[in-house]
């Protein structure tokens, strides 16, 4: 059980986290109700020795793309993100077929078919990473390099937000980074988001975690949580949850529709930041347990007021 007290008593410190300096134009959609997009793979080897996330972010009205790619290798995060690429007026999502790229930099994600009919999806990179947890935005001094694939397997059914689509998979890829070759097989998701809301301006924690025949996605917010189990062939959506803040280990439970809550508890493969606006995203690659079953993820918080973590334990001590 999660300590109320403690968790409270911290408030303070969490929503008090240490603002960045803008190093970006990304504040000119700060606040932007324009239509934007988004698309990832992220995958995590099942013992954790390794993980991969690629995103797109793109801004058709204002003509921004956001990129972040980043490579975990023997306990060392490669990082690269700017939010400062251009991008056309087209919408990429509304397609049978998109192939997101982020000109001028070597870097593509493309897939064949959308949602519950995702074929097919390829992913690549050539960038000047920064061997970094913290790292800024722009080029690094840590070359690397992958092409990989995306294996659907199952799509999610239960909404995590309206407009988005959440695949669950496998994910192969080739990288070069640090020096070193490496084969990455992993568990992996994939989403694609359309939206007319402000990115980044609600506090949310956001999970992928996956196992043997079990994966989920879990998005905490305010007012509850969505989502949703696939347990052996079973789904189940989610209803609500509650965890502990940002941190190294996080026990969290789930509260599922029709059925009894699960329990796990993550550890963090690795923690690290991304500018944005001027504040600071926190990712992390996890491992742990759901219900007594190895998992593996990511789990990553965009920490604003209100405190999300006090309300979900408070909602809880009110059930």
């Amino acid at each position: 059980m999660i300590d109320r007290r403690a968790l409270i008593a911290a408030t303070p410190a969490l929503l008090a986290t240490p603002a960045l300096a803008a190093s970006s134009k990304d504040i000119a959609v700060r606040g932007s109700k324009a239509y934007s997009e988004s698309i990832m793979v992220m995958s995590v080897a099942a013992d954790g020795s390794s993980a991969l996330t690629l995103r797109f972010c793109r801004f058709p009205v204002e003509g921004f793309t956001w990129l972040w790619c980043h490579i975990l290798h023997e306990g060392q995060l490669y990082a690269f993100t700017s939010h400062d690429l251009p991008c056309g007026p087209e919408r990429l999502a509304d397609g049978a077929k998109a192939d997101y790229r982020a000109t001028p930099l070597d870097a593509a994600l493309s897939r064949v078919g959308k949602g519950r009919d995702l074929a097919d999806v390829r992913i690549s990179a050539a960038l000047p990473f920064h061997k970094s947890r913290s790292a800024p935005h722009g080029p690094g001094a840590a070359p690397g390099k992958f092409t990989g694939q995306f294996f659907p397997v199952s799509p999610l059914g239960a909404q995590v937000l309206e407009g988005r689509d959440e695949v669950y998979g496998l994910c192969h890829a080739d990288i070069e980074i640090g020096g070193r070759r490496l084969v990455h097989e992993g568990l992996a998701k994939f989403h694609e988001q359309r939206q007319e809301n402000p990115r980044f301006e609600a506090p949310f924690c956001y999970s992928w975690l996956a196992g043997d025949a079990m994966a989920s996605t879990a998005l905490l917010h305010a007012k509850g949580a969505s989502g949703g189990w696939q347990i052996d062939g079973v789904e189940t959506a989610l209803t609500d949850m509650t965890l502990d803040r940002p941190g190294d280990d996080r026990r969290v439970t789930w509260k599922m529709k029709d059925k009894p809550a699960l329990s796990g508890r993550l550890k963090a493969l690795v923690r690290y930041e991304i500018p944005v606006y001027d504040s600071r995203w926190n990712g992390s690659f996890v491992q742990g347990t759901c219900d007594g079953r190895p998992i593996v993820g990511a789990m990553n918080d965009w920490v604003v007021d209100p405190d999300i973590y006090a309300a979900a334990l408070m909602r809880t001590s009110q059930s």
